[in-house]
């Protein structure tokens, strides 16, 4: 097998050359041209590099977490994601202009080394699989601005604009439809010119793109897309499952590279636990909810490695605590894994009213995850949906899915008193506005033909 193996440190300085950009529509300001700064194509391979380790984890980890039934305030908290956990966010909520500026900053940086690229011969492997991977970058960058900003999908439903070129632009908001297919565009280009293997799963691959289109294909309800793309994503790269002893060290990031994880980012000193408990002192900000808690059996093993208690016993998110004598709470960022996958068939598998095929992906999964997994009643579609549901909230926990979910399976939010200390608020009834995130107030003032969402005021 052959390697991509890279200096993610030594390309780090490569992202001051590519800018901040805020906006979908503000063009960036070089502190080095972008001729000064590339003079060959190992300049382009650390600028790829440099773009890869720009990818944050803004509505991946945090947003869906806070403002879902997986979590509990804790009353030591401070005011960290208060709004977006009790649903009070406007346009001016920094926390989710955040999560829209990073991602609008990655697509930036990812047309500017496309055009970059362009620059150089064009049938030199690296150049192809260079722009590959960008491409890769704008459409998975696009599709999270897309599923957090806008409804549900439809075809003909508010999407987002689609931006192909660095620049300042005021484009409008296309439909869903013309969105969702220029995410599908983008990661079919990529697909001949990615690699497959790559060192600990750290670089765009096969694998990791057809990843992406089978979630795309599961919000757009495309079962057969998302069945074969799964397919596709773990066969190529022979990827299995975690086994019960070595499950912990998945989020220790430390399993072997066919094991589980498609697609991960490297991480020194981003602190994903921080967004439950401080790492410097150990403040809560949030507990796991007792709902979720109660989801697992005893012989569960994910309960040990998703919670645990602190040395005053109080309850506390552990999936990002870190890895093994090292930096608290510093953990590389799973994007893609082989379980969530095996998911999306189950679910797909069911609404296609395949309910042995769906009972075959959730039984593979929980005989890895459950010492004695009790029967599923898959006899009915709604028994089936609900056993998928259930699952994958247990599976896929603090993994940046849960609010988003609900919102794809048009179900509300009611946490119970014990979950809702203080001045939480309890429910948010299905098909509330507020399931769709406001458009960030900066990006409405840049962009005259920006469109906010219905509920918010601009």
């Amino acid at each position: 097998m052959k390697m991509i193996k890279r200096n993610i440190l030594a390309s780090l300085a490569f992202i001051a050359l590519l800018g901040s950009a805020c906006s979908l529509d503000l063009e960036p300001i070089d502190s080095i041209g972008d001729s000064a700064a590339f003079q060959d194509i190992e300049d382009l391979e650390k600028g790829i590099t440099g773009v890869m380790a720009s990818i944050g984890g803004h509505g991946i980890v945090g947003q869906s977490d806070r403002a879902s039934d997986d979590l509990r305030y804790s009353l030591s908290n401070t005011g960290q994601g208060v709004q977006v956990h009790n649903w009070t966010y406007n346009s001016s909520t920094n926390d989710l202009a955040g999560t829209w500026n990073g991602n609008a900053a990655l697509v930036d940086r990812a047309n500017r080394i496309i055009a970059i690229a362009k620059q150089f011969d064009q049938e030199d492997a690296t150049v192809k699989r260079v722009i590959a991977e960008c491409e890769f970058l704008r459409a998975y960058s696009h599709f999270e601005i897309v599923r957090l900003y806008c409804p549900n999908y439809a075809a003909d439903a508010i999407g987002i604009p689609y931006k192909f070129e660095s620049g300042v632009t005021n484009p409008s908001r296309l439909t869903q439809g013309e969105v969702y297919q220029y995410v599908l565009n983008d990661i079919e280009a990529a697909l001949p010119e990615l690699n497959q293997y790559a060192d600990r799963n750290y670089w765009v691959t096969k694998s990791a793109a057809y990843a992406l289109k089978a979630r795309v294909a599961q919000y757009m309800g495309d079962w057969d897309m998302a069945i074969k793309a799964a397919d596709e994503a773990q066969g190529i790269g022979g990827f299995r499952l975690a086994t019960p002893s070595e499950f912990q060290g998945v989020w220790d990031d430390n399993v072997a590279e066919d094991v589980e994880v498609i697609f991960r980012v490297r991480r020194e000193n981003a602190t994903f636990g921080d967004y439950y408990t401080r790492a410097s002192n150990g403040d809560i900000f949030f507990h796991p909810s007792y709902d979720l808690m109660s989801q697992y059996t005893n012989d569960d093993i994910r309960y040990k490695v998703y919670f645990g208690q602190n040395d005053d016993g109080k309850d506390l998110v552990a999936k990002h605590n870190g890895r093994p004598n090292d930096k608290s709470n510093v953990v590389d960022l799973k994007v893609f894994r082989l379980s969530e996958l095996m998911l999306i068939k189950a679910e797909a598998y069911v609404n296609k009213e395949m309910y042995t095929e769906a009972e075959a992906e959730l039984n593979a999964l929980r005989a890895q995850r459950i010492v004695s997994p009790q029967a599923l009643d898959l006899s009915t579609k709604s028994f089936a949906l609900k056993a998928v549901q259930e699952e994958r909230r247990r599976e896929l926990a603090y993994e940046g899915h849960r609010f988003y979910d609900l919102r794809r399976w048009n179900l509300g939010i009611e946490r119970s008193a014990e979950d809702a200390p203080g001045n939480t608020k309890t429910t948010l009834e299905a098909g509330d506005y507020r399931f769709v995130f406001p458009i960030p107030q900066e990006e409405i003032f840049a962009n005259e033909n920006m469109v906010q969402n219905t509920g918010y005021s601009n």
